[in-house]
């Protein structure tokens, strides 16, 4: 063999390698993209069906919602049948989580008086110092005027800081305060949610004992942290069925509590839904509307809010109850309890 020859075969071999090189690249990055495509088909079937869930819990409530009698237990008549309205975890029909909260059993930023609502900024974590200022700002971002209270803002202060000015109307979500000169730049308030989770802009009235978490009912007067925490406990073997068992583990006269204890949940509820894979939750209002035109329910507001908790971290979830097959009165439940 020449060296013509062997230099011809030494390119052939070379060349060969350089094609094997390139083949051998080419499948393993169309191998690559084979697997991110699958991947990527996988994940979004996976969200398509956590929608379809989230989309299925959501109609399973609004049903129950129309058609369910509420007692002191929830919607529903007794411990077993009914879903608890305390913003405890069920799950729902799919994979999904869901959670609902009576309004009742939150702080209404609309109509809670100055001592409530000072007592709740306490807890808060809110300096004493800085809680007059705030009721003073959100008593002038909702009245229907234009004058200002000693520590209050009107539309000068909003527009000396290129703000919208205050509606000077009724708050319409509890995430509008953000809103408000001396609450928007209070993180406290905003970590977590903290307020909106234990405050409403409903239309409901008095206080629900069997529904309220303990910051709530902790604002009650006379209600220490440790009262709060005992009612829970009490609660939870069995529901209050009037004010004055209140009254009494308060040690107050029932006087005291006249047209602010409500032992029944409202016609208004707070529904979050979450699921396994999502950073993040859906959070409605859901008004109850008997005698509506378009439909017996209606949604106030509908947020995206941030996951505060890990849906692979909440143990024991039970199932949503089976529905109730007693049919609902003529006259809703909640307008009995007024």
């Amino acid at each position: 063999m020449n060296s013509q020859s062997a230099a011809q075969q030494g390119f052939v071999l070379v060349l060969t390698l350089w094609i094997l090189a390139i083949v051998t690249i080419a499948a393993t990055y169309l191998a690559e993209r084979v697997n991110r495509a699958l991947d990527l088909a996988r994940q979004s079937r996976q969200n398509t069906q956590i929608l379809i869930d989230l989309a299925d819990t959501r109609a399973e409530i609004l049903f129950r919602l129309g058609t369910t009698h509420m007692s002191v237990y929830g919607l529903g008549q007794g411990p077993d049948d009914s879903i608890y309205l305390d913003n405890r975890f069920y799950q729902g029909v799919g994979k999904d989580i869901v959670r609902l909260q009576d309004n009742r059993g939150l702080v209404n930023l609309n109509a809670v008086s100055d001592d409530r609502l000072h007592r709740l900024l306490g807890l808060l974590d809110i300096p004493a110092e800085q809680r007059g200022r705030m009721i003073d700002t959100l008593r002038d971002y909702t009245d229907d005027d234009n004058l200002k209270r000693l520590n209050g803002a009107e539309e000068p202060e909003y527009a000396a800081l290129n703000l919208p000015p205050p509606r000077n109307d009724r708050l319409l979500t509890p995430f509008e305060p953000q809103r408000i000169l001396g609450w928007r730049e209070v993180r406290l308030l905003w970590d977590d949610d903290r307020l909106p989770n234990l405050t409403t802009t409903s239309t409901s009235v008095a206080l629900n004992p069997n529904t309220a978490p303990w910051p709530v009912l902790a604002t009650l007067p006379g209600v220490t942290n440790e009262i709060a925490q005992a009612m829970i406990t009490k609660r939870q073997l069995m529901p209050f069925t009037s004010g004055d068992q209140v009254a009494a583990m308060i040690g107050i006269p029932p006087q005291e509590l006249f047209l602010q204890i409500i032992v029944l949940p409202s016609d208004s509820v707070r529904v979050t839904q979450s699921a396994p894979g999502l950073p993040w939750a859906l959070q409605y209002n859901v008004s109850l509307t008997p005698n509506g035109d378009l439909a017996p329910w209606r949604i106030d507001y509908y947020y995206k809010t941030r996951l505060t908790y890990k849906n692979d971290k909440v143990p024991n979830i039970p199932k949503l109850p089976p529905r109730s097959t007693i049919p609902l009165p003529l006259t809703p439940p909640f307008l009995s309890a007024f």
